[in-house]
């Protein structure tokens, strides 16, 4: 039944992620439900938490809101992490479509007495439905954790939690289809989605920060998500209105653009020398001695991805911590109106908050870096999906037809790989440095640069898992794990803490080896470690690959 109906074949695929971020996001608000009695139990805890909100560095990814109470505390949490969801929008609508493209099996499906409206109809419609379960799911494990320790929220509240989040993705996953139609490659589009959810947050984050600039926010949909609270009983229907005319105007136009330009092609915009075909383009280099080194083959084949990300890395983070600067130079203009009589307490606000203090500047913009780390994870994952994925299409098959050893492939490979993490790192560095110099926002330089290259060998790790996996899974099953994994590492980091977990527990969160390098520097013997491992797994992936039979 389920093969023979396009929207339950769709459908049908979405059931793992379904369960998977329906439950891994849903289950956080259970546990703060349960653990912020606890944490909130004094009055000096309670004062403690209040002061704590109002600093820049914690105002920049949520906005407190009651956070005194359970589910107050809860919905500021969750700020960080249910845009997440969009993530996951983005990708399978670029997979659904423009991937199947590529992979000419949408030609298969339109050789059926099936129009072309049908088929994306239903697909896109199952896609919906898919995100809404996951949004319900959420909502639903949210409203359990209430009733299961005594936390005052209706059912009603709990699912508008969850549409709210629904909503959210669904404005992404639109936005990638309109995306998808003007590029032949799903990676690409997706990049340009990515890109669009990052610059969000960013709006948002000024909007939400800067005192007087509310009207930047608004340009993102982010900030018509953070307007309800329903964990709070704050539902604003006007804002779950604007996001749900997004989705549905932005989809109806990437729905009729598809319906009229060709299966396998895109729109363009001009005919420049960018409109070309990329084959044609490719065909120049042609005779490059480059394209007989693998390395240097490898490093070309990852030359785009490497490039934007690190321009997008560059933009975020410089952003990040000019907005953090602003922000704590408007605190202290705050905070100096008050002071204005006494200049021994004024002098000490502005070595603090206005700048000029290295290390509590350090101290603040930690709280960007475990952000940026995670951001830097994820870079390292899509390189490390790049490899399962080139294997699937077989691409290894001519070079394999070459004298090239296996071990050649996956060595060189994995070495331009590591060349794009430090170029991406170095990139970072550079981003911060020059935004901090130029805004006045005092910083050690040397811990900023221990800060990036503490990144180094935990991406390294994270790429040779994805690389070893890769031996068994395909490429979506990789990303799938890699990215479940590193979601269960970013809550352990941002919850443990709050709650005092066990080190044992701490421990299975990535970030907890990453530490606070930027804080407290380097640690040699954990740099050694990381590298340790990831030499051995990465021995393991090589073995299998030199072993195994190759699929498509």
């Amino acid at each position: 039944m389920w093969l023979h109906n396009i929207f339950l074949k769709t459908l049908g695929d979405c059931r793992v992620a379904i369960v998977g971020w329906g439950v891994a996001i849903g289950s956080i608000a259970p546990v703060i439900f349960a653990f912020v009695p606890a944490l909130l139990g004094d009055s000096e805890a309670r004062a403690t938490v209040a002061a704590l909100v109002e600093l820049p560095a914690l105002r920049l990814f949520g906005d407190p809101a009651d956070v005194l109470t359970p589910g107050g505390y809860a919905t500021w949490r969750l700020t960080l992490i249910l845009p997440l969801v969009g993530v996951w929008a983005l990708l399978v609508t670029t997979r659904t479509l423009r991937g199947e493209e590529e992979s000419a099996a949408l030609d298969l499906l339109l050789s059926v007495p099936r129009s072309r409206l049908h088929v994306a109809l239903a697909k896109l419609g199952a896609i919906g439905v898919a995100i809404l379960s996951i949004g319900s799911l959420i909502g639903f494990m949210a409203f359990a954790g209430a009733l299961a320790t005594g936390t005052a929220l209706s059912l009603h509240a709990a699912l508008l939690f969850g549409l709210n989040t629904a909503l959210l993705a669904g404005v992404f996953g639109a936005c990638a289809l309109l995306a998808s139609q003007f590029m032949k490659e799903r990676r690409s589009a997706a990049g340009v989605t990515g890109a669009l959810l990052g610059l969000s947050v960013l709006v948002a984050t000024a909007g939400r920060v800067l005192a007087g600039r509310e009207w930047i926010g608004r340009l993102s949909p982010l900030y018509y998500f953070e307007r309800s609270k329903p964990l709070v009983s704050v539902i604003d229907f006007r804002s779950m209105l604007v996001l749900a005319t997004l989705t549905i105007s932005i989809g109806a136009a990437g729905v009729l653009l598809f319906l009229h330009r060709d299966i396998g092609g895109q729109i363009r915009i001009g005919r420049g020398a960018w409109a070309e075909d990329r084959t044609q383009r490719l065909a120049v280099f042609t005779g490059s001695p480059l394209l007989q080194s693998i390395f240097a083959r490898s490093l070309g084949a990852l030359a785009v991805p490497i490039a934007s990300w690190g321009l997008g890395l560059a933009v975020y983070t410089g952003a990040l911590t000019a907005i953090l600067q602003q922000a704590q130079q408007n605190l202290l203009d705050l905070i100096g109106t008050f002071a204005r009589f006494n200049p021994m307490y004024a002098e000490l606000v502005a070595r603090v908050t206005g700048g000029g203090d290295a290390e509590m500047n350090a101290r603040s913009l930690t709280v960007v870096f475990t952000v940026v780390a995670a951001l830097f994870l994820v870079f390292a994952i899509t390189l490390a999906s790049r490899w399962a994925t080139d294997e699937e299409d077989g691409r290894f098959d001519l070079l394999l037809s070459t004298p090239h050893g296996r071990h050649d492939v996956i060595l060189s490979r994995f070495a331009a790989l590591t060349i794009g993490l430090v170029i991406v790192a170095g990139v970072i560095f550079a981003s911060i440095g020059l935004t901090a110099w130029a805004a006045g926002f005092a910083l050690d330089h040397v811990r900023l640069g221990e800060a990036v290259i503490g990144m180094l060998p935990v991406g390294i790790v994270v790429a040779a898992v994805g690389y070893l996996l890769a031996g068994w899974l395909h490429s979506k099953s990789v990303t799938g794990i890699l990215t479940g994994f590193l979601l269960t590492s970013f809550l352990i980091t941002l919850l443990g803490a709050l709650f005092q977990w066990p080190a044992p527990v701490m421990q299975l969160s990535i970030f907890e080896h990453y530490g606070t390098p930027l804080v407290t520097g380097l640690q040699p013997v954990r740099i050694a470690g990381l590298l340790g491992v990831a030499a051995a797994v990465l021995t393991g992936a090589t073995v299998r690959f030199a072993t195994k039979d190759l699929v498509r």
